[in-house]
Protein backbone atom coordinates (compact mmCIF):
# COMPACT_ATOMS: atom_id res chain seq x y z
CA UNK A 1 0.00 0.00 0.00
CA UNK A 2 2.81 2.35 0.96
CA UNK A 3 4.79 1.51 -2.50
CA UNK A 4 1.19 2.44 -4.36
CA UNK A 5 0.42 5.80 -2.46
CA UNK A 6 4.39 7.23 -3.13
CA UNK A 7 3.79 6.15 -6.55
CA UNK A 8 0.64 7.89 -7.20
CA UNK A 9 2.48 10.81 -5.11
CA UNK A 10 5.14 10.79 -7.98
CA UNK A 11 3.19 10.67 -10.46
CA UNK A 12 1.04 13.43 -9.68
CA UNK A 13 2.94 15.88 -7.69
CA UNK A 14 6.59 14.99 -8.29
CA UNK A 15 6.38 15.10 -12.44
CA UNK A 16 6.25 18.57 -14.15
CA UNK A 17 2.77 19.07 -15.71
CA UNK A 18 3.32 21.41 -18.98
CA UNK A 19 -0.09 23.07 -20.55
CA UNK A 20 -0.12 22.35 -24.22
CA UNK A 21 0.68 25.69 -26.53
CA UNK A 22 0.71 26.29 -30.21
CA UNK A 23 3.99 27.55 -31.37
CA UNK A 24 3.87 29.13 -34.82
CA UNK A 25 7.00 29.83 -37.04
CA UNK A 26 6.05 32.76 -38.25
CA UNK A 27 8.29 34.28 -41.27
CA UNK A 28 7.15 38.15 -41.91
CA UNK A 29 8.48 37.58 -45.44
CA UNK A 30 5.47 34.90 -45.92
CA UNK A 31 2.33 35.78 -47.60
CA UNK A 32 0.59 33.13 -45.65
CA UNK A 33 2.29 34.04 -42.47
CA UNK A 34 0.98 37.63 -42.77
CA UNK A 35 -2.42 36.74 -43.94
CA UNK A 36 -2.73 34.82 -40.92
CA UNK A 37 -1.55 37.77 -38.87
CA UNK A 38 -4.44 39.40 -40.30
CA UNK A 39 -7.09 36.95 -40.58
CA UNK A 40 -6.82 34.84 -37.39
CA UNK A 41 -4.36 36.38 -34.70
CA UNK A 42 -6.16 39.07 -33.53
CA UNK A 43 -9.36 36.71 -32.66
CA UNK A 44 -7.45 33.47 -31.93
CA UNK A 45 -9.08 31.12 -29.81
CA UNK A 46 -8.88 27.25 -29.25
CA UNK A 47 -10.07 25.23 -26.07
CA UNK A 48 -8.47 21.50 -26.99
CA UNK A 49 -10.18 20.29 -24.17
CA UNK A 50 -12.91 21.95 -22.28
CA UNK A 51 -11.67 25.13 -20.38
CA UNK A 52 -7.87 24.28 -21.27
CA UNK A 53 -7.37 26.63 -23.82
CA UNK A 54 -3.86 26.29 -26.02
CA UNK A 55 -2.03 29.36 -25.96
CA UNK A 56 -0.66 30.47 -29.72
CA UNK A 57 2.88 31.68 -29.06
CA UNK A 58 4.66 33.63 -32.41
CA UNK A 59 8.50 32.26 -33.13
CA UNK A 60 10.15 34.28 -35.52
CA UNK A 61 12.04 32.24 -37.56
CA UNK A 62 14.67 34.73 -37.65
CA UNK A 63 14.79 35.25 -33.99
CA UNK A 64 14.17 31.96 -32.09
CA UNK A 65 14.22 32.10 -28.59
CA UNK A 66 17.17 29.61 -26.68
CA UNK A 67 14.74 26.98 -25.49
CA UNK A 68 13.08 26.25 -29.35
CA UNK A 69 17.13 26.35 -30.74
CA UNK A 70 17.62 23.95 -27.98
CA UNK A 71 14.65 21.91 -28.76
CA UNK A 72 15.29 21.18 -31.98
CA UNK A 73 19.05 20.86 -31.95
CA UNK A 74 17.89 17.91 -29.50
CA UNK A 75 15.27 16.53 -32.29
CA UNK A 76 12.60 17.63 -29.92
CA UNK A 77 10.63 19.41 -32.59
CA UNK A 78 11.24 18.30 -35.94
CA UNK A 79 12.39 20.83 -39.10
CA UNK A 80 10.89 23.50 -40.46
CA UNK A 81 10.36 23.18 -43.85
CA UNK A 82 7.60 25.93 -44.71
CA UNK A 83 5.74 28.53 -43.37
CA UNK A 84 3.97 29.34 -41.90
CA UNK A 85 4.25 25.74 -39.62
CA UNK A 86 2.07 25.52 -36.35
CA UNK A 87 3.30 22.89 -33.79
CA UNK A 88 1.27 21.35 -31.29
CA UNK A 89 4.11 22.04 -28.38
CA UNK A 90 3.51 20.51 -24.49
CA UNK A 91 6.70 21.64 -23.16
CA UNK A 92 9.39 19.32 -24.06
CA UNK A 93 8.33 17.60 -27.31
CA UNK A 94 6.57 18.17 -30.05
CA UNK A 95 3.34 16.02 -30.72
CA UNK A 96 1.80 17.15 -33.81
CA UNK A 97 1.71 20.01 -36.64
CA UNK A 98 0.13 21.72 -39.54
CA UNK A 99 1.75 23.00 -42.34
CA UNK A 100 0.28 26.06 -44.54
CA UNK A 101 -2.84 28.40 -43.65
CA UNK A 102 -5.22 29.01 -46.09
CA UNK A 103 -8.57 30.62 -44.72
CA UNK A 104 -9.93 30.75 -40.93
CA UNK A 105 -12.45 28.32 -41.38
CA UNK A 106 -9.65 25.36 -42.54
CA UNK A 107 -6.96 26.38 -40.21
CA UNK A 108 -9.86 25.44 -37.08
CA UNK A 109 -10.91 22.56 -39.15
CA UNK A 110 -7.23 21.18 -39.05
CA UNK A 111 -6.06 21.92 -35.95
CA UNK A 112 -9.54 20.72 -34.32
CA UNK A 113 -8.61 17.16 -36.27
CA UNK A 114 -5.64 16.80 -33.70
CA UNK A 115 -7.60 16.47 -31.07
CA UNK A 116 -10.39 14.52 -32.22
CA UNK A 117 -11.14 11.61 -29.81
CA UNK A 118 -12.84 8.25 -31.29
CA UNK A 119 -14.80 7.64 -27.62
Amino acid sequence: MKKMFLTLFFIFFALPVYALELLMAHNPCCHYCELFMEEVYPTYKFDHKEDQPLTLVIISVYDQPEWFKEAYAENRIKPIRGTPTFIVWNGRIELARIVGYGYPARFYERLGSIFQHDD
